[in-house]
């Protein structure tokens, strides 16, 4: 049990303490506002606040957590032991930072409520991020401020007695593509051949042809690859498959494909299965409703699970929708463009709403890189890559993480020339987070 003091229990104190000490510490908690009560108690206590009572761990409060609107912050940067810090504060407090604060800024995405300059797709860019900015996107600082209030709790509490997350690993599979070839109806089909004539792609046609008229398996149904390795390796993977109308960037079959059905019903024999709600059903709440239900009217299931397509995702918006639609777990906080921690913690979390100050039962997923990023973004070798994602695996193993890392059906299949050579580093990815 731990007491902890403040002078005002506002909602967000109550959402990251119950984060940081419950959740990654493993800790109940017993709140007061009483000082009399704090100054008496014999149990491991904690001072956040302004004043301190000496008595206890007193941690200097900044204004964030006490705040109930959204503002512009002076995010006052520093060091402690190594660990990039935020919210400076005062000489009498026993931490030169507020990790609570700090920890807020980063879960609740509070820099995304802000004006930012966009990306073309809409989207907040990594580098307009707090993190990117004080180059530490590549370590979870929440994970890292729940450990160094864990020593410090420790340091004044000898018998005190933390219960960490455990680590785990599950893959996750995004379905933007469900085939190269096959299923596009003959308009596309046509389409396809003339495109690869003007462009002189002969190896295609011929690729497109022993799919087309053969028979072959089309190249981007690589389920069985996948389920082979979890076969060989005993790991889980959650699918999340695109199932919306055409669109620009929405270059799947369509729902309404036979091809499609029986392409997603029998992945989910073997995995989990999550909706990839398409690109501009993130601005229309009719299409997304559109889009869960035909998915669970064909699988005949529910589905409580999503990733946004291309990430596109915005505070709140994205997530009340989701919520509306009984969606429990989002995967999708992550940046395409750069690896890292986009809510600086490697552990799953809940969404605050700030706009409307309130804790939700959605649970998010936050995930460190997805194999575009490596091969279209920082145009690494699958060498070069192998070496950030095992750098990733041991930082989840030590703070108890969850590892959730994205990957495409379309990659498996190493069609292109940048493709190859990405299924050797799936493997030894495996190998190593199992």
């Amino acid at each position: 049990m731990l007491l902890f003091y403040t002078s005002t229990l506002s909602p967000r104190i109550k959402y990251i303490s119950r984060l940081i000490f419950q959740d990654l510490l493993g800790l109940s908690i017993r709140y007061t506002q009483d000082k009399e009560e704090y100054l008496h108690s014999t149990l491991p206590k904690i001072n956040y606040s302004r004043d301190p009572l000496q008595s206890g761990i007193f941690l200097q409060s900044v204004n964030l957590l006490f705040e109930s609107d959204i503002s512009e912050q002076d995010v006052k940067s520093g060091t402690y032991k190594g660990v990039v810090t935020m919210f400076s504060t005062g000489r009498q407090s026993l931490l030169p930072f507020d990790p609570l604060a700090a920890s807020f800024f980063l879960v609740s995405r509070y820099e995304e409520y802000m004006p930012f300059i966009a990306d073309a797709h809409g989207r907040f860019p990594a580098k307009e991020s707090i993190m990117y900015r004080l180059g530490t996107l590549n370590k979870p600082l929440v994970n890292a401020y729940a450990e160094i209030l864990a020593n410090l709790l420790e340091e004044h509490n000898p018998n005190i007695v933390f219960s960490r997350p455990t680590y785990r690993f599950y893959n996750s599979v995004d379905i933007d593509n469900a085939a190269a070839f096959l299923g596009k109806g003959i308009f596309r089909i046509i389409g396809g051949y003339m495109q690869d004539v003007l462009s002189l792609n002969f190896k295609q046609i011929g690729e497109r042809s022993r799919s087309l008229v053969f028979g072959k398996k089309d190249p981007f149904d690589t389920f069985d690859y996948v389920l082979a390795l979890q076969k060989k390796y005993k790991f889980s993977t959650i699918y999340f498959a695109l199932f919306a109308r055409m669109g620009q960037y929405d270059r799947s079959l369509t729902r309404y494909s036979t091809r499609l059905q029986r392409y997603v019903k029998g992945i989910a024999d073997f995995c989990e299965m999550g909706i990839h709600p398409s690109y501009r059903s993130n601005e229309n709440f009719e299409w997304l409703e559109e889009e869960i239900t035909s998915l669970q009217r064909v699988l005949k299931k529910d589905i409580k699970k999503s990733r946004q397509h291309f990430l596109k995702i915005h505070f709140p918006s994205t997530f009340r929708n989701l919520l509306q639609l009984e969606i429990s777990d989002d995967y999708s906080i992550g940046y395409a463009s750069e690896h890292g921690f986009r809510a600086g913690i490697c552990t799953p979390f809940r969404f605050y709403d700030i706009e409307q100050e309130v804790e939700t039962p959605l649970i998010m997923h936050p995930f460190p890189f997805m194999d575009g990023t490596f091969i279209y973004y920082l145009k690494l070798s699958p060498d070069e890559a192998l070496k950030h994602i095992l750098e990733y695996i041991e930082i989840y193993r030590h703070y108890g993480g969850e590892f959730i890392p994205i990957w495409h059906n379309r990659i498996y299949s190493e069609k292109e020339e940048e493709w190859k050579g990405w299924n050797k580093v799936f493997e030894e990815m495996v190998k190593a987070a199992v």
